[in-house]
């Protein structure tokens, strides 16, 4: 079980490394994070499900960062999405392939075909060793934290949703007692 702060820096995290770009990766955290009702009730796996979902709507890019390099980053944004995903959570996160299976919607054989296919991309720029590339981007992904815009726009959204009730409430409340004055005044006539 995880709380919500540990939620979206988990989501934002795989979402940046699946879709390269951070400042996008956000949008994946609200689709993610935000969309749920209790996060209490949320597993890590269901939770990396969710993002991959999310993540393919948005599709990827290259990850320009200087803590990792070029060619790992551009061999990662070569690979179609499947595999890029496979590779991310076998090599980066080391996740069992039952569970990037699940995390992925396929079978445990197109997973590891998929990360078949994505360990020649891979081995090239880390120089025949997927471990070299995969220290990069693991090193790269614990390093981020979910930007402070982010949570700075997720508390306006917030003070805004909170204002909007009031000021519904408050016009209800007005409402009601108009009708009150009003059922008063045709009372009191009659």
């Amino acid at each position: 079980m995880l709380n919500r702060e540990a939620c979206e820096r988990r989501v934002y995290r795989l979402a940046t490394l699946l879709i390269g770009d951070p400042v996008t990766a956000t949008r994946v955290i609200e689709a993610v994070v935000d969309a749920q009702p209790d996060l209490r009730r949320l597993d890590s796996a269901h939770l990396d499900r969710l993002t991959v979902l999310r993540s393919r709507e948005i599709g990827c890019a290259t990850i320009v960062d200087g803590a990792v390099p070029p060619a790992v980053a551009s061999a990662l944004a070569s690979l179609p999405i499947q595999q890029r995903e496979a590779w991310v959570f076998t090599h980066v996160y080391r996740v069992p392939q039952r569970e990037t299976a699940r995390a992925m919607d396929c079978s445990i054989t197109a997973t590891t075909r998929h990360l078949q296919q994505a360990e020649p991309a891979m081995a090239a720029p880390a120089g025949d060793s997927p471990t070299t590339a995969a220290a990069a981007l693991l090193k790269y992904s614990m390093s981020l934290e979910v930007p402070a815009f982010w949570r700075a726009q997720r508390r306006r959204r917030k003070t805004m949703r909170r204002l909007r009730l009031a000021i519904v409430v408050g016009l209800v409340l007005a409402a009601m007692i108009l009708a009150l004055m009003w059922l008063k005044g045709v009372l009191a006539a009659a």
